[in-house]
């Protein structure tokens, strides 16, 4: 590369050969409108369809101005952003979306942002309501919600922003079985703004996610960055205890006033009980010791097949 850009532009790829190019040429009229140095690093995380082949093309259309990264398999767009992250070599970093939701004509209100107020991140917010599917809206709200109760997320996040080369350099190596970007930003700065930005709806294919896959997504971000579990367990735990003791203050006062047995179903629902709730606590610890376990073996978050500079 014959010159350094001040800007990286890191897109996750997955899916999505029928919006590559006009992103591409979207985003270099954008940087030509500035009259700033720019690259784009795509990472194609394994794609089922023809976009590995399409971003060949753009490596050719825009040289130097292109990095694109082709994986071996199917790691999620976070863990896609983090790879990009070891690429790019701009002041700042945006992020965007391959599908066009957001429009890449909106970088510069980003970066305008970011100039004026020195932050070391700036979120791209919805000018307008989200064009997502309720499905997606309400998994977003739900997560959004719990990182921000529970986490140190912000609320207002979204996959559309800018960051400070600073930040991108304490979260890079991160590595993680289970990757949420925008809980790891939160750890390393508290200079945040936001930014009103268009959202369009999707014009080509479907989101990749289903509500299986958010609700997979939720619990793995539960148990990866919080201790909702752990501290529900607890409270659970200590409620069931009051509660079965006051089912044998009950049993035992029956008995020695009426004389009445404790009786058979009384003692099956108290070891019914008893060991259901034992076994549900250690299935929850048993997801944190996976997690250590994962962390020990040091598992790389994601496996680069090709790479185009």
């Amino acid at each position: 590369m014959n010159f350094t850009p001040q800007y990286s532009v890191v897109v996750p790829v997955f899916n999505s050969e029928k919006t590559l190019e006009e992103l591409c040429a979207r985003i270099d009229a954008t940087f030509q409108k500035i009259n700033a140095f720019y690259e784009i690093i795509l990472v194609n995380d394994c794609s089922s369809d023809g976009s590995w082949s399409i971003l060949k093309q753009m490596k050719q259309k825009f040289k130097e101005k292109i990095t694109a990264i082709h994986l071996r398999g199917n790691f999620g767009q976070h863990k896609a952003l983090l790879c990009g992250f070891q690429f790019a070599k701009g002041e700042y970093v945006i992020t965007i979306d391959d599908d066009l939701q957001f429009l890449p004509e909106d970088i510069e209100l980003l970066i305008s942002k970011a100039l004026s107020t020195s932050s070391d991140l700036v979120y791209g917010t919805y000018q307008n309501e989200r064009q997502h599917s309720p499905v997606r809206k309400w998994g977003s709200n739900v997560v959004g919600f719990i990182f921000e109760k529970f986490g140190n997320t912000v609320g207002q996040g979204s996959s559309f922003k800018i960051i400070h080369r600073s930040v991108i350099d304490k979260i890079k190596d991160y590595n993680h079985s289970f990757t949420f970007v925008d809980e790891i930003l939160s750890w390393h700065t508290t200079k945040i703004e936001w930014q009103d930005v268009r959202h369009e709806s999707r014009r080509e294919g479907a989101s990749g996610y289903s509500l299986v896959k958010l609700i997979f997504l939720s619990l793995n971000l539960i148990f990866s960055y919080t201790t909702i579990p752990l501290r529900f367990m607890t409270w659970f735990g200590l409620s069931s205890f009051w509660v079965c003791l006051m089912m044998v203050i009950y049993f035992v006062y029956l008995k020695i006033t009426l004389g009445s047995p404790l009786g058979f179903t009384a003692l099956i629902v108290s070891i019914f009980m008893s060991t259901g709730l034992i076994l549900f606590s250690l299935g929850i610890i048993g997801e944190y010791l996976n997690r250590l376990f994962a962390l020990q073996h040091k598992k790389p978050p994601y496996l680069i097949q090709e790479i185009l500079k």
